[in-house]
């Protein structure tokens, strides 16, 4: 392979999917250091990658986009002439806009097989070293190894003057010391552990508390509710501000949801708190100061992502989970 190369690498969603995306693209950085680096997402995430050192180009395109639409963007990207494709996505979206090209494709096989065992079946056939972040780099090709232990990290990067911002945002809103970031929202309400166990755990710490989140997350506001020394900011940042709150920070807790892994992505140490996912596929945090809270069960993990619903009386997942537990993993930080 020469060393000089136009490439296309494709992540579309989600948040925290494109951060641990983030991983195998250093990977490609540093097989082709001269190359012309191109990454595809959703206008939606865009933003996240703003700033990215190993990034020459960002395209990102609508989410809701018709096949005529993506096909004639596929022929964009055709004569653009790409070495190289890096699909992290395989989708629908993903093959339709690469089947013109005459590129070499690398693309991701996702373990549905493994899944479906675990998840229906409860017989797992993972690796036990196995995340999402060496499931991309087993589909780089020759460029890779196979070296788990060697996989770099995820890394996201912000300006001096949006982490400036972000302090003087939450300085304008009377916080002047060192608090925690809170992110207990997430897309599916499975994964979210309850307000009133977050609640007595924050009232366990003396630090103060910063809810993030979108408009979505209700929980913010119950949560907030029960607290004396918390900020809610749920639904009043953009996600660059919400970045740099959570850079700014001395720790992030909170879901298995995209801000938590973009807090190791900006080298902040997290608490994940898991219910219906698990690290068994992929799920988690890695960093060596950053912990996963999760609880063996019979029952879990039972989903990709969360989003299938819980058949048992309760969920015992994540009611288990105490916030003793929780404050235990955090006693090295606060």
């Amino acid at each position: 392979m020469k060393s000089s190369q136009k490439i296309l690498v494709i992540r579309f969603s989600s948040i925290g999917d494109i951060v641990l995306a983030t991983s195998p693209l250093n990977t490609i950085r540093s097989a082709f250091p001269d190359a012309k680096i191109t990454f595809l997402t959703l206008e939606k995430f865009s933003s996240l990658l703003e700033f990215h050192p190993h990034i020459d180009r960002l395209i990102s395109i609508p989410s809701k986009m018709k096949f005529r639409e993506l096909w004639s963007f596929g022929g964009y990207l055709k004569r653009n002439g790409y070495d190289l494709i890096y699909d992290l996505h395989n989708s629908l979206r993903s093959n339709i806009v690469t089947f013109q090209s005459r590129s070499e494709i690398f693309q991701l096989q996702k373990p549905r097989w493994k899944r479906m065992m675990l998840f229906h079946f409860h017989e797992n056939y993972f690796e036990p070293q196995f995340s999402t972040r060496s499931m991309y780099h087993d589909y780089l090709g020759p460029i890779w190894e196979g070296n788990h232990a060697s996989i770099p990290p995820t890394l996201l990067r912000l300006s001096d003057g949006e982490l400036k911002e972000g302090k003087r945002l939450l300085s304008d809103l009377g916080v002047h010391e060192e608090y925690l970031a809170i992110v207990p929202g997430a897309a599916w309400k499975q994964k979210q552990w309850p307000a009133y166990k977050y609640i007595e755990l924050l009232n366990r710490i003396d630090t103060p508390s910063i809810l993030i989140g979108s408009s979505k997350d209700k929980i913010c506001h119950e949560i907030h509710s029960g607290l004396s020394n918390s900020l809610d900011l749920s639904g009043r940042t953009n996600l660059r501000e919400a970045l740099s709150i959570v850079a700014n920070s001395r720790r992030v807790i909170g879901s298995d949801t995209g801000l938590v892994h973009a807090a190791e992505a900006l080298g902040v140490e997290a608490t994940m708190i898991m219910g219906p996912t698990s690290t068994e596929t992929g799920a988690g945090v890695c960093l060596p100061s950053s912990n996963n809270i999760e609880i063996d069960l019979w029952c879990r993990p039972c989903s990709q992502n969360g989003s299938v619903p819980c058949y048992r009386e309760k969920q015992y997942c994540m009611e288990s989970i105490e916030p003793h537990e929780v404050l235990k993993s955090l006693t090295s930080s606060l």
